[in-house]
């Protein structure tokens, strides 16, 4: 009997992950009216006309983390858009220490308390953290049970197809793209890449803009090849050309790291100091090969004047053991 209910729970658990509401996308999302962390009264209808996503979460758990930082970083990307982000928690006492993680990681969601699991009841929540995505109309688009490794990748395809930017169709590509068949252009735009690296290591930076861009006329979509022309367009102080080559790259891969990293060095190359810090930082949390993006950021506070911060992000780099390259170490040769 102790096999049997051993085998049960973890069937059940495992049902519940796949199935983490108990309402299906495409439904009314049901109403609720909650107070906040600073004694307001926030309800459902407040965010009517606008994408809401809606995180339960839980202060107890690195993964609820993870995914509050996720939307953060891609809340960041959609300014100017009709998104907002709610964060949920059912334990009151747990509140200070709530306020204080959001406070910590800069982050100004709202904070509800849902004390007496009345909006967890209703949305049926059985994994934490998870996430939910509404669109203009009040409707369920979908929602994320606890944090895969695709969390972003799907956060950020429901919110697009809430804000109307692709169809169903398109998330679909997005969430499952096909594997790519290996064709002329393809191989000829990695020809070209390994070219451009290859003339990176001689320091023969115009022969090595020349390679990468036409890797990116030979296949469009690499984001990897906009990065490196990104990189190359700062070490010839092309601030504005590099800025348009990063933004490309998010564009193809939003998750990129270093993409961000770059962009954020190509903003301090602009004098957009505080811009710089705030993209950088982000990069970093998440960065497994965060050594380009301490460096940058030791050099942004050295300009704002913070030396004791600059030297921080100095010494993390350097702890790293890798010295300044123009390229990050995942996309160099350098270990």
């Amino acid at each position: 009997m102790k096999i049997i209910a051993i085998i049960f729970s973890i069937l059940l658990f495992f049902s519940h992950v796949s199935n983490a509401l108990s309402i299906s996308s495409g439904e009314t999302a049901p109403p609720f009216t909650l107070s906040s962390s600073e004694g307001k009264t926030l309800s459902l209808s407040n965010y009517k006309g606008k994408v809401t996503v809606i995180i339960f979460w839980r202060t107890d758990q690195k993964r609820s983390l993870l995914a509050l930082q996720d939307a953060q970083n891609i809340l960041g990307n959609l300014k100017g858009k009709d998104v907002s982000v709610i964060s949920v928690i059912g334990e009151k006492e747990t509140m200070d220490e709530a306020k204080k993680i959001l406070a910590d990681n800069t982050m100004d969601f709202p904070l509800l308390i849902d004390s007496d699991r009345q909006l967890y009841g209703e949305y049926g929540i059985r994994v934490f953290p998870t996430t939910m995505v509404i669109d203009k109309e009040g409707l369920l688009v979908d929602s994320i049970p606890s944090h895969p490794a695709s969390y972003r990748l799907k956060l950020n395809g429901y919110i697009k197809k809430a804000l109307g930017e692709i169809d169903e169709a398109g998330l679909e590509s997005m969430l499952h793209p096909q594997k790519e068949v290996t064709d002329g252009d393809m191989l000829e735009a990695t020809r070209l890449y390994n070219l451009s690296l290859k003339f990176v290591e001689m320091r023969m930076y115009d022969q090595a803009i020349e390679s990468a861009a036409n890797s990116i006329k030979a296949k469009p979509d690499m984001a990897k090849s906009h990065i490196l022309i990104g990189y190359l367009y700062m070490e010839v102080d092309e601030a504005d050309k590099a800025l348009a080559a990063f933004d490309k790259a998010l564009e193809l891969s939003p998750e990129s790291h270093d993409a961000q990293t770059g962009r954020g060095s190509a903003l301090l190359m602009k004098g957009d100091v505080d811009s710089a810090i705030k993209i950088l930082d982000k990069a970093a949390l998440a960065n497994p090969y965060p050594q380009k993006t301490y460096y940058e950021l030791g050099k942004a506070y050295e300009i704002r004047g913070d030396k004791d911060k600059a030297v921080e992000m100095y010494k993390k780099a350097f702890s790293k053991i890798v010295k300044k390259h123009i390229l990050p170490s995942s996309l160099s040769r350098c270990q």
